[in-house]
């Protein structure tokens, strides 16, 4: 196995991030936009998904910085963990529905989400309320305050997309750069999800 997320990142913060990973498979992703009737709605959890962008990152997305000719979305750097901007990939499927969704039922903002943009804790109710509905959702703990810690989250969407993408055998390269890790051993953790085939594509083509 050459994967090194380990010896790169430390044993310790590499379990730790593993174990907090938590993801769809394949059939509870179909369950789940089975479940949303609201064309809205469906838009949004689609671009979780499709894109496997942070939640603000959708949140603050603007209608100008979708390439609908090339089928790209930029993220401006402010916008982002990191504070650099990226290009992402979005499938023609969805930017067809995004298209609809500007042309039925936007009016001419700069957001795509309403005027002022969609919060944050919206688009996490949003993704949670259908998850419950899908029947697909779950508590898998409780903070330090009692509150519970649910599996489907928006950051679900964004860990499924990464593993979904591995298992499909996209290289782990342009994985990193879709989602915005600023370290390819952050992406290299989540190999470990995707099937043993996976790994050995991806150690035949030599990625590192």
């Amino acid at each position: 196995m050459n994967f090194n997320a380990k010896s790169q990142i430390g044993n310790n913060t590499y379990n730790s991030f593993k174990n907090n990973i938590k993801y769809l498979k394949k059939e509870e992703y179909r369950k789940l936009k089975e479940n949303i009737d609201d064309f809205r709605d469906k838009v949004i959890i689609s671009l979780l998904y499709s894109t496997g962008c942070r939640v603000s990152e959708i949140a603050k997305m603007k209608i100008q910085d979708i390439d609908f000719e090339n089928a790209l979305i930029i993220i401006p750097a402010e916008n982002t963990k990191t504070k650099e901007a990226r290009v992402v990939r979005v499938g023609k499927e969805l930017l067809n529905d995004i298209k609809a969704y500007l042309k039925l039922f936007k009016e001419h903002t700069e957001y795509l989400f309403g005027p002022k943009g969609i919060t944050d804790r919206m688009i996490r109710y949003l993704v949670h309320y259908y998850a419950e509905k899908a029947e697909i959702q779950r508590v898998y703990g409780f903070n330090k305050n009692g509150v519970p810690l649910y599996s489907v989250t928006p950051h679900t969407l964004r860990h499924t997309h990464i593993v979904h993408a591995l298992m499909d055998q996209i290289p782990i390269t342009a994985v990193q750069k879709q989602v915005g890790h600023k370290n390819l051993s952050t992406t290299q953790i989540y190999c470990d999800l995707a099937p043993e085939q996976v790994k050995q594509a991806y150690d035949k083509a030599g990625f590192e």
